[in-house]
This record gives C-alpha cells, sequence and structure tokens, in this order.
C-alpha cells in the first residue's frame, strides 16, 4: 500500500529493524542540525556588523591644526535630552513661546536651524555625533550605548580643559578617562520616571554655578577658568525623562522646555558677567527628539529634527531674508530630510535665514570656534552659514576641515592596501595633491571663492571615498552570505525530505552505501581543500577572524548538500515521472508560500496588510468548515468572528493611546474567555467537533483542583493592581513600594502556574493563557492588553479549524487501514504530506501579528517605556529593556505554544514542521538582507 508522503504516493515496506535504525538516524540528525542552525544564523547575523555597521574609526591620523585665529576663548555647549524642535519652536496654546530668551537670541543675537539626527536616535550616538562629530558605532549598543567599544576623539580631548555635569549614562563617556577634565553627575536613583525630571536640569546648573562661585576662592580653579580653549558642557536630561514619562504633548515636558530655556538665559547671564570679555560662544541643542508616544531610537521626523541656537563670539547676526531668497535643490541630509525645508508658519521665524545641519557638523564648529582642530575621527561639514569670520579665514577652516577627513580617507586605504592581494583604489582621489596645491596656490593668489570651491569639492570626494573603503568588502560579503543562507535552505528542503516523508524509502541501500563509500570522502576531501586555500588567501589579507567563518560555513554547507547528490538525483527522477497535474500543484503550493512570506516582508512596513488577510482568511474559512459540516456545531461561526475580531488591531495605531480602563475591561475579558473555555473542557461530550481538542489525552485525575480558580484570581488582582498603580502615576506620586512587590509577585507567581496544570490540550492551553495574562496586563497601557484576549481566541479558532479537517478525514478514511505504514516515529507522528505546509505557514503569520498587532518594526523603542512603570520607575535601561522584551515574548509564547499543540493533535512531526519554519524564515531573511537601508554615505 502507498504511502502518502511529501511529494505523494510511493511504496515503502520497512521492517522494524529499518524503522528502529532510521529513528535513531532522525534523532542523531535533529541534534545536529539544531546545534547547526544556532551557530550558523549566530555567524550569519553578526554580518550585519561587517556589511552595513562596521566601526567608522581608524586611528594613526595626524591632526590638522588650523591657520587661523580663534574667534573664541571658550565654548558653552548645552544639550537637552530629548527635545524636539517643533516643541521648541512652536508657540503654547495662548500664543506664547516657551523659550522667549533662545528666541530673543535668534532674532537679535544668533543663528537657528534643524539640526538632523541620524538613526538610532539615542542618547549616546546623538551625544557622540555632536561631541565627537561622526555617527556612532554600532558596536556599542553591545555595551548599553554607555561604554566607549572603541576609543575615539572628540572635541573635549582637544580642549585645554573641559567641565562637564550632567547625567552618569552621558558624561563619563566623554570625561572618565580625560584628564583635563572636571566634571560630576548625579545618582542613577535621581532618574525617577514617576517624578517632574526636570529638577536634573536644575541640578547641572546649580553644579556650574556653585563651581563658579568657588573659583573666587580658589585661586587654582580661577586659573583654569580663565585659560582658553575651554569647553563648558551642560547634560539637560530633563526633557528626555519627562517625554518618556508623560509624553511630549505633556504639560511637565513642554513646562521642561521653558526649564533649559530659563537655564540657557541664566548661564548666559552669569557667564557674561564673570569674564566681561566678549569671547564665550553658546551652543544649544538637543541629541534627538521625541516620538508622539514618548519614545525615540527611529528616523521619524519628531526624532530626527531637533533644534539648533547659537550665538557669541565668532557667530553670525540674523540674516532677514525673503521668500525669494530661497533656494531649492535635491541634496538630504543624514535623516534623508531634503535641504530648505519649509519653515512651519506656527514658528513665526519665516524672515530669519534658517541654517539646518546634519548633527555631526556641530563638532567642527565647535572646534571652529576654539581654533582646535577637528576630532580626527569627524565626518561632519563646517557649517559656514554659523561662522563669523574673514573670508580667509573662512576658507582656512574649510580647508582644515577638508583635511581632517582626507587624512581618514587616507589612513583606510592605506590600511586596505596592506592588507589586499588585490587593492582596487578610489580613483576620483587619485590625483588629492595636486587638488590641495590648488588649493594652497588659490590662496596665495587670494582667489578666495576659486579655494573654497576647491576645497568643499575636494572635502565632498573624501567623504565619498571614506564611504567606498568602509564598504569596500560588500559585494563580497554579501554573495558569500547569501550562497550561505541558500545552501541552508537547500540543506533543510533535503532533511525534511529525508527525515520526515517516505522519500528516502525510495532510494535503495545498496546506493546509499555506495553513495556513502564513493562520494562522501571525495567531496568532504574537495571541500577541505577550497577551504583551505580560501583561508589562506584571507589570512594573507588579514581578514578578520569572522570573515574566514562566514566563508567556513557557507562551504561546508554546499559541501554537504553534494554529499546528498545521489538523493538530489533521485528526487528529480522522480518529479521528472510525476503527472503535469502534481507539477502545477507543487509550482502552485510554492507561489502561494513565496506570496504569504513576501505579504509578511511587507508588513513590516505596512500593518494594515493584516487587517486584510485576517478579513479574508476568516470568510474563507467559515464558509469552508460550513461547506463540510452544519452551522450548529458553531465552528464555522467562532473561526470567522475571533479572525475579524483580531483584524481590528493593525488598524490601531502604533503610538498607543493611555486607556487604563481598557487594561481593567481587559482583565475581564481575559477572565470570560478563561471561564468558557473551563466550561468547554467539562461540557464537551455533546459536540464531537470540540471533543477531540478537550480530551486530546486520557485525563489523569486534576492535580490541582483549583489551579483554574487561583489563576483568575490573579488575573482579577492584577487589574486591580493596574488601576491602583496607575492612579498614584497620575497624580504624580511615586510607585508606592507596596504596590511595586506586589506586581512583582503577582507576574511572577502567575508564569510558574501552567507547570501544574492538567494534561488535556484544552485545559493546558486556557492554564498557560491565564497564566501569562496577569504579567501582559501589568505592562500594558492601552488596547494591547485586548489584543492578548483576541490573539488568544484566534489561536484556539487555528485549533479548531485543524481539528476539523483531521476529524472529517478520519470519517473518510478507516482508521486501521495500513496504519502502522503512517507511522515512523514514535508517539504516532504520521509522514509529512505537502498540504501539511500550511502549519508552518500559518505559525509564520500569526508569530508576525502577535509581534505587530500592537506596534511597528521601528526597534524595541516603538513600544511604550511607559509600560514598565508598574515595576520600575528609576532609570535602569537593562531591565526596563528585559521588560519591554518580555511583553514582546508573551504574545509570541502563546503562537509556540499553540503550534505544538497543533502538532500533537494532528500528528505530524514537531521538530520537522519547525524546520519548515525556519526554512520560511530564512527566505524572509534574505530579503530583509537586501532591505538594510546603509546609513554609513553622508
Amino acid at each position: 500500500m502507498g504511502v502518502d508522503g511529501i511529494l505523494g504516493s510511493r511504496d515503502s515496506k520497512q521492517s522494524k529493524a529499518n524503522i528502529a535504525r532510521r529513528r535513531k538516524w532522525v534523532k542523531r540528525r535533529e541534534t545536529w542540525l539544531v546545534i547547526l542552525g544556532v551557530i550558523l544564523h549566530a555567524v550569519y547575523m553578526l554580518s550585519i556588523f561587517d556589511i552595513y555597521f562596521k566601526t567608522p574609526i581608524v586611528h594613526g591620523m595626524d591632526l590638522v591644526s588650523p591657520r587661523f585665529s580663534a574667534p573664541a576663548k571658550r565654548l558653552v555647549l548645552l544639550v537637552a535630552d530629548g527635545l524636539r524642535a517643533d516643541k521648541f519652536f512652536e508657540p503654547d496654546s495662548e500664543g506664547n513661546f516657551r523659550a522667549p530668551f533662545l528666541r530673543s537670541v535668534i532674532m537679535n543675537q544668533g543663528r537657528w536651524g534643524v539640526s538632523h539626527a541620524r538613526p538610532p536616535t539615542e542618547s549616546r550616538p546623538g551625544h557622540v555625533a555632536i561631541i565627537a562629530g561622526f555617527y556612532e558605532d554600532p558596536s556599542a549598543v553591545t555595551k548599553g550605548w554607555k561604554a566607549n567599544p572603541v576609543e575615539f576623539d572628540s572635541v573635549f580631548n582637544r580642549s585645554r580643559h573641559t567641565f562637564s555635569f550632567g547625567s552618569p549614562d552621558i558624561v563619563p563617556i566623554f570625561c572618565g578617562a580625560l584628564p583635563h577634565s572636571t566634571w560630576d553627575t548625579y545618582p542613577h536613583e535621581f532618574e525617577d520616571f514617576a517624578t517632574d525630571a526636570s529638577f536634573l536640569d536644575e541640578w547641572s546648573f546649580d553644579q556650574f554655578q556653585s563651581l563658579l562661585n568657588r573659583s573666587n576662592d580658589d585661586p587654582k580653579l580661577k586659573r583654569f577658568l580663565e585659560q582658553d580653549n575651554l569647553v563648558i558642557f551642560l547634560h539637560l536630561l530633563g526633557c528626555d525623562s519627562n517625554g518618556h514619562a508623560h509624553r511630549p504633548f505633556s504639560s511637565i515636558y513642554l513646562n521642561n522646555v521653558k526649564v533649559v530655556d530659563h537655564i540657557a538665559e541664566r548661564v548666559y547671564n552669569l557667564l557674561e558677567s564673570y569674564y566681561k570679555d566678549n569671547r564665550t560662544s553658546y551652543i544649544f541643542t538637543a541629541d534627538h527628539g521625541m516620538s508622539d508616544k514618548g519614545s525615540h531610537g527611529d528616523g521619524h521626523p519628531s526624532n530626527t529634527d531637533t533644534p539648533l541656537v547659537a550665538w557669541g563670539a565668532g557667530i553670525k547676526h540674523p540674516k532677514p531674508i525673503s521668500e525669494r531668497d530661497h533656494s531649492h535643490h535635491g541634496l538630504r541630509f543624514v535623516d534623508e530630510h531634503l535641504h530648505d525645508t519649509p519653515i512651519p508658519k506656527e514658528w513665526g521665524l519665516h524672515g530669519i535665514e534658517r541654517v539646518d545641519v546634519n548633527q555631526a557638523d556641530i563638532a567642527p564648529l565647535m572646534s571652529t570656534l576654539l581654533g582646535l582642530p577637528c576630532p580626527v575621527n569627524s565626518v561632519g561639514n563646517l557649517p559656514l552659514g554659523y561662522v563669523d569670520m574673514k573670508e580667509e579665514e573662512e576658507v582656512e577652516a574649510v580647508l582644515a576641515n577638508t583635511k581632517q577627513i582626507l587624512n581618514q580617507f587616507l589612513r583606510k586605504s592605506q590600511i586596505k592596501l596592506s592588507h589586499s592581494l588585490y587593492f582596487k583604489p578610489f580613483t576620483p582621489l587619485a590625483q588629492y595633491s595636486s587638488m590641495l596645491n590648488q588649493i594652497e596656490v588659490s590662496l596665495s593668489a587670494r582667489d578666495y571663492k576659486a579655494a573654497m570651491q576647491l576645497s568643499e569639492n575636494l572635502r565632498s570626494l573624501a567623504l565619498e571615498g571614506l564611504h567606498y573603503f568602509q564598504t569596500y568588502d560588500w559585494l563580497m560579503l554579501m554573495t558569500i552570505i547569501t550562497l550561505g543562507y541558500i545552501g541552508w535552505m537547500i540543506f533543510l528542503v533535503l532533511h525534511v525530505l529525508q527525515a520526515y516523508t517516505s522519500l528516502l524509502g525510495y532510494i535503495s541501500r545498496k546506493e546509499e552505501a555506495v553513495r556513502q563509500k564513493c562520494n562522501s570522502g571525495k567531496v568532504q576531501l574537495w571541500g577541505c581543500l577550497f577551504m583551505g586555500v580560501v583561508s589562506l588567501l584571507l589570512s594573507l589579507e588579514r581578514s578578520p577572524p569572522l570573515y574566514h567563518a562566514y566563508f567556513a560555513m557557507t562551504v561546508f554547507l554546499w559541501t554537504q548538500i553534494l554529499n546528498e547528490y545521489q538523493f538530489i538525483k533521485a528526487l528529480w527522477r522522480d518529479l521528472s515521472g510525476r503527472k503535469f497535474n502534481y507539477i502545477i500543484k507543487l509550482l502552485a503550493i510554492g507561489v502561494v508560500s513565496v506570496f504569504i512570506l513576501e505579504l509578511l516582508v511587507r508588513s513590516f512596513t505596512e500593518r494594515k496588510l493584516y487587517t486584510w488577510c485576517f478579513l479574508v482568511v476568516g470568510a474563507i474559512a467559515s464558509i469552508y468548515l460550513y461547506n463540510l459540516f452544519p452551522w450548529r456545531s458553531g465552528i464555522p461561526v467562532f473561526v470567522c468572528l475571533t479572525c475579524w475580531f483580531l483584524s481590528l488591531f493593525t488598524l490601531m495605531p502604533a503610538e498607543i493611546p493611555d486607556n487604563n480602563k481598557l487594561v481593567i475591561a481587559s482583565g475581564a475579558m481575559i477572565i470570560v474567555i478563561g471561564f468558557a473555555a473551563k466550561w468547554l473542557d467539562l461540557h464537551a461530550d455533546g459536540n464531537k467537533y470540540w471533543l477531540g481538542i478537550c480530551k486530546h489525552e486520557m485525563m489523569r485525575q486534576p492535580r490541582f483542583h483549583l489551579l483554574f480558580y487561583l489563576q483568575a484570581l490573579l488575573v482579577g488582582l492584577s487589574s486591580v493592581m493596574v488601576f491602583l498603580s496607575t492612579s498614584h502615576r497620575t497624580e504624580k506620586q511615586e510607585l508606592h513600594t507596596i504596590h511595586q512587590l506586589m506586581n512583582w509577585c503577582i507576574a511572577g507567581f502567575s508564569i510558574i502556574l501552567p507547570l501544574f496544570s492538567d494534561n488535556g490540550l484544552l485545559s493546558r492551553l486556557n492554564s498557560i493563557f491565564l497564566g501569562f495574562a496577569p504579567t501582559f496586563l501589568l505592562l500594558s497601557i492601552g488596547y494591547e492588553a485586548v489584543f492578548y484576549g483576541a490573539l488568544g481566541l484566534v489561536l484556539m479558532a487555528w485549533i479548531l479549524f485543524e481539528h476539523s479537517l483531521l476529524y472529517l478525514s478520519k470519517v473518510k478514511e478507516s482508521p486501521w487501514n495500513n496504519w502502522e505504514e503512517h507511522v515512523f516515529l514514535e508517539n504516532d507522528v504520521r509522514y509529512l504530506q505537502l498540504s501539511d505546509v500550511r502549519i508552518p505557514l500559518a505559525f509564520m503569520v500569526l508569530f508576525n501579528v502577535a509581534f505587530f498587532g500592537t506596534g511597528n518594526f521601528a526597534s524595541i523603542a516603538s513600544f511604550e517605556i511607559s509600560s514598565v512603570y508598574r515595576f520600575i520607575t528609576v532609570f535602569s535601561p537593562f531591565l526596563m529593556a528585559a521588560l519591554l522584551i518580555f511583553k514582546l515574548f508573551v504574545p509570541f509564547m502563546l503562537v509556540i505554544c499553540a503550534f505544538s499543540a497543533m502538532t500533537k493533535l494532528v500528528q505530524i512531526p514537531r521538530l520537522g514542521c519547525y524546520f519548515l519554519v525556519i526554512l520560511f524564515s530564512d527566505v524572509m531573511t534574505i530579503h530583509f538582507f537586501f532591505l538594510v537601508i546603509h546609513l554609513l554615505k553622508d
């Protein structure tokens, strides 16, 4: 009798000894494949850093000493962390501007514009761009954006002395190892999101004011303060903390804008009265903005647009303009925003010239004002629109900026040349020395316009050259990683066909033995020889160790594929002998699978696709079930309604509005769902369609009779704690310790209770659903709590749909008809069929909607940090990130548990289905691999 494998029917009669031998082979192969998969994905994921996010920092460049006099003796840098440009420039509801002092500076004393940050819009990358002039080394994320994985130069390094006060997460990055610095930070405990954080800004100012006051009694400190090339840095964290805790539209955040403006005014008055020499420059800006929901990290304009105001020594005064003065061109900033973006009318600044910059441009601006060499790793362009210097000095400043960037290019070129067997130079800069000579000739002839043009052109070419060497190995790495992923997917397909279908029995044992003895050894030998040659070449080029790992993994995979030559050949013969209709069916399933996977890729930016997906699937599934059995079972209606209910959530904004009443009501909804499942579990005997999922295994006597009621009680208690914890925070009170302790206890205790649930399929899933609900509710702030219940209902609908198909198939076929031929693994697990592909595909859709149902893909910052305030309010990035990640993990856990239950219900190999899931995921991975936005080019 034939066996219905994944490629159709083939005769496969195996003895019990062969079956036992095959089972051992499958187990051994599964273990080996899991280990290989973990290593492969870990290695290939690291390739993202080598391909797209390699550190831009190189060492060994010489400083470029400026050939102009410094306009200023000292510089004050005020950074308002998390301050959005629009909230700074626009008026309040009464028509009054929130920053009256800095606005008067814009009108009468200095220059203004928008500083464009580049993702990731986090505090450390923003400050690195402002102070060091380059865009963050992404490997710093492994150290929580705090420590420096690679040391770099900064304006502070070049200063004679730096005074800095502010956050313990920012100030030590630049001053911790700087001997010529005086700095202080407040304790981490001060960063409490339950309070108004504007007092942190006042703390920074108070420390600086105290410093100046002490100088009157401290001659040594007085001498420090009277030196030139001083930098004074005040990090003002209040806006960021208040934005996270209360959103940027809140009165607390908007009032904090007034606080930082008042601090800027007091710093200005304090220094002007202290020095009385008009030789101080002032720069006010922000490291990043803040989204409407109180987060940052992505490239949305609310996160990338920050204010920039400069005034004092060496800064131009305001320049009146008219509409016809605007030029229009296609140049873009690092955040992809066009130059000459129209000024919003509500800002009221149409008559004053706006000079926008890239965030990294601020570093060369500060260096120029102080007459210091630019930081050697800076890629910023000196914004001449801010600098008030003679024409000759302006050219010299731009030339110094150009030489500093050119030195980086030359250093990177030298490093690559020394390591390459075949070096491909950046040809546009082959004659860079003659370009420098032309600039010097123009300067000697006092043709400053030509010298300026030549300097700017050379600077642009140097930046292009930096990008060229930054991506020098791009094509090679992309090719080898892509081939590796393709090899891995082919190898997975071969394993699934061999281990979980009946196709392997089609190849005789004799062919198998011949293949192993004759071909395997040769293939392995040639693979080792080829890898040896590649490793030798990589060693000669002094390539990083990971390059060896990328090549080794790819060569190994393709060697394993070639080892399966006889099986592939037999597979091809099998397909060639099939009827045309079967080939069409196979291709159709492949096309539909790819379409669904591409739909999932697109959904990473278009969440609404899931709405259409569940609307269509709900209608089709219910109609299909209705044609199979009557409506009175309730399953077709249930499947349709639950799918349509879930489709609503991807229409809702990713910026979740606060709605604690909805969270509390969701707790009641979850309890109702739990009781309905419990009732069904106890009264399903009369419904043959529901009975299978309730009594899937022989029920033992319940171990804990009151477990369900305890879990329901914890869900209700968590809803009460949501109300109590939020009400105190709304009243601007600190989170009570007793509330915090209760929240942690409820969350921790509820998670372990499903371990003691009954072994029935529905009762176990219901216990898991109720077990994670309290934690999810305590981490919820709005409609995502309802989403949790909706997702649970859809997962149950999925299980019912598959169980209905299973029930009908058993009714049509004799259950004992050649049953042993359908089984080759333990616990009555059957062969995979071609139609089973729908199960891992459905899992992929549900797994993704578990992520996108309440957020978007930008980053972990896309999810509400206020979600963690019922557990912790004092700033702790790792603990807060862990709680957010756990919140994301809970819906995933539900989907994974339902998927595992599904494989048990329909009796298919669970690990085989997981391998298919990995296969589909890697198809998406390759697509994403080519979609990563390259942000290294300026």
